[in-house]
């Protein structure tokens, strides 16, 4: 249990394997869904779902708390956090049938985002003692009942993967399959292993919704002082401190919207986007990520000028080449590839026509 908080029938020693991290706003149509397959999941150790709802005004706050009244044994919260404050309203309950599953529910008082009042403090005290992180957003659902178990006995099969993501299905907001062509290229460029290079060549394909981190990841420098907390943070943050494992089975539904963050917000979310991988890459070229040889930075050094020419930054170049010899034996490769890309992009035009 958090110590920060318990549930009054639970026993004080009863410690959560992982803990799922969900933010919801407006999303009333879905969060049944989302807690449905949050509950549906079978394992073999306790797990603490936290949901933290930003004042929803379409009515999802109280459907979370019918969904708890229907399916779930409340308990009263204990200092320090309470059960109601000026930002927050705390439910805390354990699952009727599925014993292993808890949750924790802020229903906040006020929009946090509006403000750019950070939501972090909500999840930051309930990570002390969970081994994993799991993430799944409001409007998001998981459909496979052994996910967790299975995320769970990978990394505890591989102590140097600090993630573990599966495969999804695409659909629209009204749960049917639909296509994007950006995300249909996500499985083709998953694999297990050193996962640097590919997210340095393709920016992020991980879908969050399908992983599950170490919390050492979320307690790490580099996550924790980024300045920029979005998915890409997240995966790049485990990418610098080890292997990735990949399952190739479908184990949740991503629900594309173009009310999303990303939809309603892209020129904002391109910029962070960019000054994340930024961020991350001068990590890496300093020297501050996991032990690798000289053949393993070949490929994520030569991806990151790339990245550097196509965005035209001269002065993060101009900063990578000064503090890596690699780099400077490289960057006659990165030009010789830029140009072919760009020649072929040409020819594919032409084609076209």
């Amino acid at each position: 249990m958090s110590n920060n908080f318990q549930l009054s029938t639970l026993n004080s020693h009863l410690s959560f394997r992982v803990w799922v991290r969900c933010a919801t706003f407006n999303q009333a149509p879905y969060i049944t869904a989302t807690m449905d397959g949050f509950c549906m999941q079978q394992t073999n150790f306790p797990f603490l779902c936290v949901i933290v709802d930003d004042d929803s005004k379409d009515g999802e706050q109280d459907i979370i708390k019918q969904y708890l009244r229907e399916h779930f044994e409340e308990e009263a919260p204990q200092p320090p956090k309470g059960g109601d404050t000026d930002a927050y309203h705390l439910l805390l309950a354990r699952h009727k049938e599925n014993k292993n599953c808890y949750f924790a529910v802020f229903l906040l008082k006020y929009n946090h985002y509006s403000i750019k009042k950070s939501k972090e403090l909500y999840y930051q005290d309930l990570i002390v003692g969970t081994d994993f992180i799991a993430l799944c957003e409001g409007d998001d659902y998981w459909t496979d009942e052994h996910k967790l178990q299975k995320q769970v006995d990978a990394l505890d099969a591989n102590p140097q993967a600090t993630l573990v993501y599966t495969n999804f299905r695409l659909i629209d907001g009204e749960g049917k399959p639909t296509s994007r062509s950006h995300i249909n290229k996500f499985p083709g460029r998953s694999h297990s292993g050193d996962n640097l290079p590919t997210l340095f060549r393709y920016g992020n394909y991980i879908m969050t919704l399908t992983t599950m981190y170490r919390s050492e990841v979320w307690q790490s420098e580099s996550f924790i002082n980024c300045p920029y907390k979005m998915d890409f943070t997240l995966t790049l943050s485990a990418a610098l401190m080890g292997d990735f494992i990949w399952i190739p089975d479908q184990t949740a539904d991503y629900r594309s919207l173009e009310s999303g963050m990303v939809m309603s917000n892209h020129a904002k979310v391109k910029q962070q986007t960019k000054a994340i991988y930024r961020y991350y890459a001068d990590l890496f070229m300093s020297g501050q990520r996991k032990p690798l040889s000289f053949f393993q930075r070949i490929q994520p050094t030569l991806f990151i000028l790339l990245w550097a020419l196509k965005m035209k930054d001269h002065q993060f170049r101009k900063n990578i080449l000064s503090i890596s010899l690699l780099s400077r034996l490289l960057l006659p490769v990165a030009f010789v590839i830029l140009k072919k890309e760009r020649l072929k992009k040409r020819i594919e035009k032409w084609n076209k026509v």
